[in-house]
């Protein structure tokens, strides 16, 4: 009997311990998060709005952290010129030979007609010849200019005739030995050959012009030209920049600096169409690998998309089953401000709670739909999900 009795006791006391620990696993799960709560007990989880379990889940999404804006960096390249102002030297031959002489009886001088074409690029000229024999002085003149009197060598030439004294038709070069004075029964005299001008032209092409294009002027943020330079002669010029008729660079270009060179450019300055101006005063240069880098202010929004099949559709045109939109925030504190575009449609929101849900069912369409978060301010996306009840 009293065995009977023991056994009784043990069977009660476990019981208890039974229904204590159940208690207590209940106490557990119930104070457990509600997504933990959900995960250990294979439901589907659910706050807000969310009260029933979903039917089908159309899209889920991890989008992270969402930007109201975002910099990217765009490039136009520019196509290479080439500046230069520089004298080609070019030759004419007046004469192959000729003789001037002068005693005290005869003068027997040599005048020489020439034309000059396109005067107004003449930057010099020059007469030269090749002296056989001499005695004596000489003079030259040039259209009735004097350009030398007196003994010539070979370390006079060539005579610089200045170009100021010229005319485009018949110039006159006079040239005559000297009377040989006291000696008056002496002559002096030059034997001349290969008598010719040294013409040196400006060959010019000092500006050049390239033009690039902006979607949105207002959007950039900062412009960089970049460029290499390299010089063709010794002389170090002045490089003019200008951006659409406005100098953002003069400066003397040093020929020994070869590395890139770079120039940042004013945003007020920039257009839809833009016009770079290049021009230099003096020397032969080349401008390659131009190219403008223009850092940009481009709304660039995530964007998700789901498909809705033909049986689904049905059955929400019916009525039978309506689509939410459920967006997580990793933030419950701060505020999280949006535009949120399902297919054409749009609506807003603005909560510091951490999440937001919608029924979409009306923006949606037969097969591929989409939804672009367009936030005004920067927060993070835990989950965006889509889903039927």
């Amino acid at each position: 009997m009293g065995k009977r009795r023991g056994e009784v006791i043990a069977a009660v006391e476990v019981t208890i311990l039974i229904f204590l620990i159940t208690l207590g696993m209940i106490g557990y799960i119930l104070l457990l998060p509600e997504e933990e709560r959900a995960a250990l007990l294979g439901q589907e989880a659910t706050n807000g709005e969310e009260q029933q379990t979903a039917t089908e889940v159309l899209l889920s999404e991890v989008p992270g952290e969402v930007t109201s804006t975002k910099s990217s960096t765009q490039t136009r390249s520019l196509e290479p010129m080439r500046l230069y102002s520089t004298t080609e030297s070019t030759t004419e031959t007046l004469v192959s030979s000729l003789t001037v002489s002068r005693n005290i009886i005869q003068n027997n001088y040599k005048a020489i007609t020439f034309d000059v074409e396109n005067l107004n690029d003449l930057e010099s000229l020059g007469l030269l010849f090749l002296i056989t024999e001499s005695k004596g002085e000489m003079t030259v003149e040039l259209n009735g200019h004097m350009i030398f009197e007196g003994e010539l060598t070979s370390n006079d030439l060539p005579l610089d005739l200045p170009v100021s004294y010229l005319q485009e038709k018949d110039n006159v070069m006079k040239i005559s030995a000297n009377f040989p004075g006291w000696q008056i029964f002496s002559a002096n005299y030059y034997l001349l050959q290969d008598v010719r001008l040294l013409e040196g032209y400006t060959v010019a092409d000092t500006t050049s012009t390239r033009t690039f294009s902006i979607d949105n002027s207002e959007d950039v943020t900062s412009a960089t030209l970049s460029y290499f330079l390299t010089c063709n002669n010794d002389l170090d010029g002045i490089l003019t920049i200008s951006l659409n008729n406005r100098e953002v660079f003069s400066d003397q270009i040093f020929c020994e600096y070869l590395d890139e060179r770079k120039l940042e450019l004013r945003e007020d300055y920039l257009g839809s169409l833009n016009t770079l101006k290049f021009e230099v005063t003096e020397g032969d240069y080349n401008i390659e690998e131009a190219t403008v880098a223009l850092k940009t202010k481009n709304r660039d929004f995530p964007k998700f998309s789901f498909d809705i099949d033909p049986d689904l559709y049905e059955e929400i045109l019916s009525g039978e089953k309506e689509v939410y939109l459920k967006l997580s925030f990793g933030d419950e504190t701060l505020e999280k401000k949006s535009t949120v575009t399902v297919q054409e449609f749009s609506f807003g929101f603005d909560t510091e709670s951490g999440s937001y849900e919608k029924k979409i069912t009306a923006y949606l369409d037969e097969g591929v739909n989409t939804i672009s978060v367009q936030p005004e301010n920067n927060f993070e996306i835990d989950n965006l999900k889509v889903y039927v009840l």
